[in-house]
């Protein structure tokens, strides 16, 4: 199942994936309420009374332009990212739209999301990297977890992490799971005026690792 996640609030950092995409003409793809996807190509930034808009070449199988939900695209080593994509002029081969200001992630969650009490925290290295990262957990999965705070380094999309030892508070913070992960990626990055504020982590699990995981989560989720 496809989630949309924040994935980066930081409009400098916005602006430059845009251009990347404008630059490279990159393919982009225009979801659509009750239709089919189409796909597209971001054209160029518009400034209409000192207000940036975007310019997408018209899909020429568009008929209502008002139906245009959402806009996605893929940009090597990082997820499918994507921004609300509300039309607010159209001709016969262009459509504009506001520029956006945050992206989200397509994010495909394995397993359904489980809430941590507060005292859950992970630590891990960076592949790489020599010193011990520490930040708390927000939610996990079977397919991965949410970190919030931040860590001793600096993370990017596709960093890879691990040994992560992940300490599962219960009740209280009295009773309390541990597990170690190995293998397991950073597939999202959340900024705010430039400061990275919340992570996804995606596991590589192996066939131990998911069973106990697995029993922690039962076990804790037991307990509520």
């Amino acid at each position: 199942m496809m989630k949309q996640q924040p994935w980066l609030t930081d409009p400098k950092e916005v602006m430059e994936a845009i251009r990347a995409l404008i630059v490279g003409q990159f393919p982009v793809t225009l979801q659509l309420k009750g239709g089919r996807p189409l796909r597209s190509r971001l054209l160029a930034i518009h400034f209409h009374q000192q207000t940036p808009y975007l310019l997408i070449a018209r899909p020429p199988g568009l008929k209502d332009v008002y139906q245009v939900r959402d806009l996605l695209f893929k940009l090597e080593g990082m997820p499918i990212l994507g921004f609300s994509c509300p039309v607010t002029r159209a001709s016969d081969t262009i459509l504009a739209t506001m520029l956006p200001y945050a992206l989200f992630s397509l994010e495909l969650r394995q397993g359904n999301r489980t809430d941590l009490l507060p005292g859950s925290m992970a630590t891990f290295f960076v592949h790489g990297r020599s010193q011990v990262n520490i930040c708390l957990m927000e939610n996990i999965s079977m397919g991965g977890v949410k970190l919030t705070g931040q860590p001793t380094h600096a993370l990017g999309c596709s960093d890879m992490i691990g040994p992560c030892t992940l300490s599962l508070a219960g009740q209280d913070a009295i009773i309390r799971r541990e597990v170690t992960i190995n293998q397991a990626a950073v597939v999202r990055v959340e900024q705010q005026a430039g400061k990275q504020l919340g992570f996804g982590i995606r596991f590589d699990l192996s066939n131990s690792e998911e069973q106990l995981l697995r029993e922690h989560l039962d076990f804790l989720s037991n307990l509520k």
